[in-house]
């Protein structure tokens, strides 16, 4: 504190009954040394000390130092008085206030101006008194910067916020591109409300800011910039996570169905304003099932990875890959439709994929098939470009040539999976009457107590020439034909009756069934799941159906009238393999789900278990069970179990089981000797 005595000096004495408000002012510390009553009334003072003590530089920008010393400096040379409208010297002064400058030399040498504060009418003084106090205690961050995009003014929010080193606007800008964008917008508008990452003490964050350009009553001088900001980074965060959620598939990284069909649409807008010319490859990786059976999931999970990182480093940067799901990619080659081109990326991939990969000390080899058509030349939507390169891809596969372009004179019908596919298609037929198919068992266990909590209903085709058909070689052959409505009652009917079978040996467990879409949508689903009900005399509350994300993407209103009426059953409802294609949150909060199955590309890396991490954590809010699939390692059990998952299934702890050994399983498993050696 500067040491300086007011009372030795005469002309304080003077000063001191002027009727205006009057200060005198520290040059090199830049705070006050004296005041008069009128002073400490316009300043609002409690006292003389209290003034003294004020931190005036911390609300100074520094353009406002260097010019009080400006000032200062020519208020002593040419002897004169200096009159200016500021706003810049004290915090308690945002608005305008004309404040008279004159050179003040005190008994001890110290550099001070003696500054008065003119006059102003009442009303005026008040308003600018009350819009300066909501400044300085309002949490925006409030800033402002003149012509040259100097600042001139932070209040105590953006000063406790922006980094010391921010002087200028573009300096707290990280991108200063966005300083043309805002400049332009506010030519032809009053303001420019934007979303921009910041140079913040922390480090880069998001704002959330508005830019206003100033007349004259704010700083004295035309073209002044004044910044509303507010932190928004945690909810860009958010907002991320949940896009990435919805539109990333969890196991690649890459864009997900949902993703490339927003893409496409927008490809093939109205608004592109010209014809769009792109081309379409549908890839699919031969003997993946075989190696993903053999080797396990997780063996399969890093070959896919390996995948969708090789296909990205092999094809341009005007292009899209994305994951379909299980096995299947799509590459979108924007505004190239050249044949010779189109060789070339074919190549290329070819080429990427030939090189082995090595997991679990072995060595395996990726080897795509590629179907590949072109718009507008092949198809005029996404429905039959998506076919086209579709039938492309078993040609070539059938073909064993790598790839194959869509021609519409190529006899599809004739190769070898299409003969193959008709076979089953015929077989299927009489699959169901001649008692075919067998309904194996997984368990749900608990978390928490190692209980078997459930199990789920899984088909199984013993066809009398193939052997054991698995149901992802038939289940989409019965829902192209139809046959699906025929099997899927066949399979809630079974269902319930082991169920209750089981109730009468004294074991009471729940039985997950998966429904298909057309069984969902289905004019006759409810009175179907009613008399099985009666008739076995199930207890709805032991039968849960697991239902997919993509069968909430149609009509909302009979979605929504069909999961509530089997809700006011008591039956428990799933969603199954959720945030692996269509994850729309609102979907949790819309309709009555009791269990959110994950599938198990979530029990992955760390990315992918911060994933899971949240969809428990949402899954608590929204009261919701979490049942986790495809647990194969104590690893994952431990990490399932200390971040509250509710159940688990997987190879873990059994492969789908048929009725006898699944049964044994159940009688076994919940002795206290079998929970006590499982747990260790």
């Amino acid at each position: 504190m500067p040491d300086f005595n007011p009372s030795t000096d005469l002309r304080i004495h003077a000063l001191a009954h002027v009727q205006a408000p009057l200060c005198l002012f520290d040059v090199d510390s830049l705070r006050i040394l004296w005041a008069n009553e009128e002073g400490l009334k316009y300043w609002q003072a409690d006292s003389l000390d209290e003034l003294r003590t004020r931190e005036f530089k911390q609300d100074m920008a520094g353009l406002a130092k260097t010019q009080i010393r400006q000032i200062h400096s020519s208020c002593h040379e040419d002897g004169n008085t200096h009159t200016g409208q500021s706003s810049q010297f004290f915090a308690t002064q945002l608005a305008p206030v004309e404040l008279r400058f004159s050179a003040f030399a005190t008994q001890d040498t110290h550099k001070a101006l003696l500054i008065q504060a003119l006059d102003k009418p009442a009303g005026v003084e008040a308003e600018l008194l009350h819009g300066a106090t909501a400044l300085l205690h309002t949490p925006a961050m409030i800033s402002v910067y003149d012509a040259e995009y100097d600042l001139i003014y932070c209040n105590p929010a953006a000063r406790d916020t922006l980094s010391h080193t921010c002087t200028t606007l573009p300096q707290r800008l990280l991108n200063e591109m966005d300083l043309l964008i805002i400049m332009e917008e506010l030519e032809v508008c009053e303001t420019c409300n934007v979303e921009l990452e910041v140079n913040t003490l922390i480090g880069p964050r998001w704002h959330q800011m508005t830019f206003q350009i100033t007349d004259n009553a704010l700083t004295g001088k035309p073209g002044a910039i004044l910044v509303s900001a507010s932190d928004a980074t945690e909810r860009r965060i958010a907002q991320q996570s949940a896009y990435k959620l919805a539109y990333t598939d969890s196991l690649t990284g890459l864009p997900n169905r949902a993703a490339l069909n927003i893409y496409l649409d927008e490809l093939l807008s109205d608004e592109a304003g010209y014809t769009p010319e792109f081309s379409l490859f549908f890839l699919d990786l031969d003997r993946f099932k075989i190696i993903n059976d053999s080797l396990g999931h997780a063996v399969g999970d890093q070959l896919l990875i390996e995948t969708a990182h090789r296909l990205k480093q092999s094809i341009g940067t005007n292009s899209l890959v994305s994951r379909l799901g299980g096995d299947e990619f799509v590459v979108i080659t924007n505004k190239m439709t050249d044949i010779r081109k189109l060789t070339e990326t074919a190549d290329n991939i070819l080429q990427s994929m030939a090189e082995p990969v090595i997991l679990n000390k072995q060595k395996l080899h990726i080897k795509p098939s590629i179907g590949i058509c072109r718009l507008p030349m092949d198809g005029a939507n996404i429905t039959e470009l998506m076919e086209n390169a579709d039938a492309a891809m078993y040609l070539a596969k059938s073909r064993q040539c790598g790839y194959c372009f869509f021609d519409k004179q190529m006899s599809i019908n004739m190769s070898e999976n299409i003969k193959d596919r008709l076979g089953l298609e015929n077989d299927l037929v009489t699959a169901v009457k001649n008692n075919e198919f067998e309904l194996y068992y997984q368990p749900k266990i608990s978390c928490i107590t190692q209980a078997v909590t459930g199990v789920e209903a899984l088909i199984r085709w013993h066809h009398p020439t193939r052997g054991l058909v698995p149901p992802d070689d038939f289940i989409s052959i019965a829902e192209d034909t139809g046959q699906i409505l025929q099997l899927g009652n066949w399979v809630l009917d079974e269902s319930m009756r082991q169920q209750r079978e089981w109730h009468k040996a004294g074991l009471t467990i729940p039985v997950s069934i998966n429904i298909s879409a057309h069984q969902f949508n289905a004019d006759d689903l409810m009175m179907n799941v009613s008399e099985m009900l009666v008739k076995h005399g199930c207890d709805p509350a032991m039968i849960e159906l697991e239902i997919t994300e993509s069968m909430l993407l149609g009509n909302a209103d009979k979605v929504n009238q069909t999961l509530h009426q089997l809700s006011a059953m008591g039956i428990k409802l799933a969603l199954d393999d959720f945030g692996t294609g269509y994850s729309n949150l609102a979907y949790l909060q819309k309709y009555p789900l009791d269990i959110l199955k994950i599938d198990r590309a979530f029990l992955g890396d760390q990315t992918r278990s911060m994933l899971m991490g949240t969809i428990l954590d949402m899954g608590r809010v929204l009261g919701l069970k979490v049942v986790a699939e495809g647990v194969e390692t104590k690893a994952q059990v431990n990490w399932l179990v200390e971040n509250g998952c509710d159940q688990m299934q997987g190879f873990y702890y059994s492969q789908p089981l048929p009725v006898a050994g699944i049964t044994d399983y159940l009688i076994s498993y919940c002795t206290p000797d079998a929970l006590k050696h499982k747990a260790a």
